[in-house]
């Protein structure tokens, strides 16, 4: 069986069954029909799924409710993913205290969510937990040309952490202590075709002006360019690409060479082209704001 192959009915209940995971999934969704049957299909031992949808126009909330009769549908328009994270931690009633969110084109594996099931039994008093999922392109996984692992807070308690805006994603907002899982989920991010990727990232090297003129504004902290976490080494590299000239140079020559992608082969150096040409449209968004400024 393929990672995306759906479930039986019978195995999805046998599943169910034999486990349930005192845990809320939330999968955000925008037209998802080739994604979502899939996505909730592997979770068959989670005990209760969310649909938070943007107001699909395609087949995304049928299929959900014929993947899984007992899932919960809620509609809200989208802003951006911090505003919608936190209207359904707001606004779904989570069963559970625990929650984790979930895209559609993310897909969980059982070994990733047993280690959820043990980390929310006992989590010794932390609050979250960092997932960091495996980026597939062309049918390889990208280990290095992705930066792997690259860690998002998406396991949280209900009522602990909160997300703002962060550039084309979110930043989450908590003085809670947080834990890194061993595991991930399969992402498939080009799922609905390239030209889908480039048309969505279009959308997104405009929200990364905004963030890139205010880290411009911010100081580097040097110490954590070196630090062992990878968060806070991860928000000083942010603040220090900002800074860099050439960034679309700068940025594949970090990527292609000193995070050795030539080794995830021919989609490794497609996909660092694919990141350049991106980072040129930042650049050339960066230029027209300044000229427009003046």
């Amino acid at each position: 069986m393929s990672d995306r192959e759906p479930l039986s009915q019978n195995a999805r209940m046998t599943a169910q069954s034999r486990t349930s995971i005192p845990l809320t999934v939330i999968i955000l969704t925008y037209n998802e029909e080739s994604n979502i049957e899939a996505c909730i299909n592997g979770m068959a031992s989670v005990d209760d799924i969310v649909i938070v949808d943007s107001l699909s126009a395609d087949g995304t909330v049928k299929l959900a409710q014929s993947a899984r009769p007992d899932v919960r549908v809620f509609t809200n328009k989208f802003k951006d993913f911090g505003d919608q994270r936190n209207w359904a931690l707001d606004n779904v009633a989570p069963r559970h205290q625990w929650i984790l969110f979930v895209d559609a084109d993310e897909f969980c594996s059982e070994e990733f969510l047993q280690e959820v099931a043990q980390f929310i039994a006992n989590p010794t008093g932390r609050v979250g937990a960092y997932v960091a999922g495996k980026n597939y392109f062309l049918g390889r996984w990208l280990k290095h040309t992705t930066m792997y692992p690259s860690y998002q807070l998406r396991l949280l308690k209900l009522g602990e952490v909160r997300f703002r805006k962060e550039g084309h994603g979110q930043r989450e907002v908590t003085d809670g202590e947080l834990h890194y899982l061993t595991e991930g989920w399969r992402h498939e991010g080009f799922s609905k075709g390239l030209h889908q990727w480039i048309e969505r990232h279009n959308q997104y090297s405009t929200d990364e002006v905004e963030l890139i003129l205010r880290l411009r504004r911010e100081r580097i902290n040097w110490l954590h360019l070196f630090s062992r976490s990878p968060i806070p080494r991860r928000r000083a590299l942010k603040q220090l690409g900002a800074k860099l000239p050439f960034r679309p140079l700068t940025r594949f020559l970090y990527m292609y060479i000193l995070r050795r992608g030539f080794l995830d082969g021919y989609a490794g150096f497609v996909f660092c082209s694919l990141r350049f040409a991106h980072d040129i449209h930042i650049v050339a968004k960066l230029a027209e704001r300044t000229a427009l400024n003046k």
